[in-house]
C-alpha cells in the first residue's frame, strides 16, 4: 500500500485565484520572548487544493459542513486527458483561436463512461499541475463547458469532481459571452492587520445572483442563466453544484502522473473498469461552519502497485 499527496504546498507568495487573498503567515507568539510559537494564516477559502461547495455559488446552497464526513473519501479513478487537451496536445497547439482555452467535449469523456457509472471520485488529468506556482497557472488552462457538466450530472453516483486546474473554465476569454458583467471583482481584497479585516476594492455585489436549484432545470431558477450572462465558469459550477446531491468540485490537484490511470482508446471504445486502477481519494476539509470551500489535503491511497503513464 502507497499513499500519494495531491496537495500543493502552501507557503507566502503563491498565487492565488485573480480578486482572491493573498496567503499570509504572521507569528503571534515566537519562542524567545513568549516561550512557545504561534501563527495567525489569513488563507482564502479557494487557495491551493481545495474544495468547491454549492454555498460558493448559491445563496441557499450547502457549506462543507452540511456533509457527512464519509462524503470526502472514496473509490476513486484517474482518466488521462493530457494526450487529448494538455498543453502539448495537438488540439492546444493547433487551435485557430488563441484567445479561447482548449476545451473538453463529451466524445473526449463518452469512452469512460464505465468509469463515471461506478467511481463516486473521478480526477481529470491534463497535464496541467507542472505550472503551479507560476503565474500562468490561472491563465488560459484546459477548460470544461457547460454542455459537459451537463453530461457528468446525469451520473448519479458522482459525488466530487476532481481537476489539476484552478477552476472548470479559464475566464480569458471565456466563450460564454463577449465580456464580463460589471459585477465582475476587479481587485482583490487586502488584509489590513491594524483593522483586523479584509477590506474590498472595487468589489461590486452579483446582482440577482439565482438560488440553488432543486434540480438541474432552468425554470427552477429565478431567471434563466442566459439572462443572467453568466460566465460560463460560474455557470459550469452551478450545474454541478447545483444537481441534487451536488458534485462537489476539486481543484488544484497536483501530482496526478503518478496515479494508476485510464487511457482513451484512439477508437472510442468504452474502456473497461479495471481493479488495479482504482484507488481511494481522501480530501478532507476543515470543519469551518458555513465554508464556501477550503483548502484540503487531498490524499489517494493505493493498493496495487502504481501504473503510470
Amino acid at each position: 500500500m502507497r499513499y500519494l499527496d495531491l496537495s500543493q504546498p502552501i507557503n507566502e507568495g503563491i498565487p492565488v485565484y485573480p480578486g482572491d487573498p493573498f496567503f499570509e503567515s504572521r507569528p503571534f507568539a515566537e519562542h524567545e520572548t513568549d516561550g512557545f510559537h504561534g501563527t495567525r494564516y489569513v488563507v482564502g477559502s479557494h487557495l491551493g487544493t481545495h474544495l468547491d461547495a454549492p454555498f460558493h455559488f448559491f445563496l441557499d446552497g450547502e457549506s462543507l459542513d452540511a456533509f457527512p464526513v464519509e462524503f470526502f473519501s472514496g473509490q476513486a479513478a484517474c482518466l488521462n486527458l493530457a494526450p487529448l487537451v494538455g498543453p502539448d496536445s495537438t488540439r492546444n497547439r493547433e487551435r485557430a483561436d488563441l484567445s479561447r482555452p482548449v476545451a473538453l467535449t463529451v466524445d473526449d469523456l463518452a469512452p469512460f463512461e464505465p468509469i463515471f457509472e461506478s467511481a463516486p471520485i473521478v480526477l481529470l488529468r491534463v497535464g496541467w499541475s507542472s505550472r503551479v506556482g507560476t503565474a500562468g497557472y490561472y491563465d488560459d488552462f484546459p477548460s470544461l463547458s457547460p454542455d459537459v457538466c451537463d453530461w457528468l450530472a446525469d451520473y448519479p453516483k458522482l459525488r466530487i469532481l476532481g481537476l489539476e486546474t484552478p477552476s472548470l473554465v479559464a475566464t480569458s476569454g471565456d466563450p460564454a459571452i463577449a465580456s464580463e458583467p460589471e459585477t465582475t471583482p476587479t481587485a482583490a481584497a487586502k488584509f489590513d492587520p491594524e483593522l483586523d479585516e479584509f477590506l474590498p476594492q472595487d468589489r461590486a455585489p452579483i446582482e440577482n445572483a439565482p438560488p440553488s436549484t432543486t434540480n438541474r432545470g432552468a425554470e427552477t431558477l429565478a431567471r434563466p442563466l442566459d439572462e443572467l450572462e453568466l460566465l460560463a465558469d460560474a455557470e459550469c459550477h452551478r450545474i454541478l453544484l447545483g444537481r441534487r446531491p451536488p458534485i462537489l468540485i476539486l481543484e488544484g490537484l497536483v501530482n496526478l502522473e503518478s496515479l494508476p490511470t485510464y487511457e482513451r482508446p484512439e477508437d472510442g471504445a468504452p474502456v473497461a473498469v479495471a481493479a488495479e486502477r482504482a484507488f481511494e481519494l481522501s480530501c478532507y476539509p476543515l470543519p469551518i461552519l458555513g465554508a464556501d470551500g477550503c483548502p484540503v489535503r487531498a490524499v489517494a491511497r493505493i493498493e496495487s502497485p502504481i501504473e503510470t503513464s
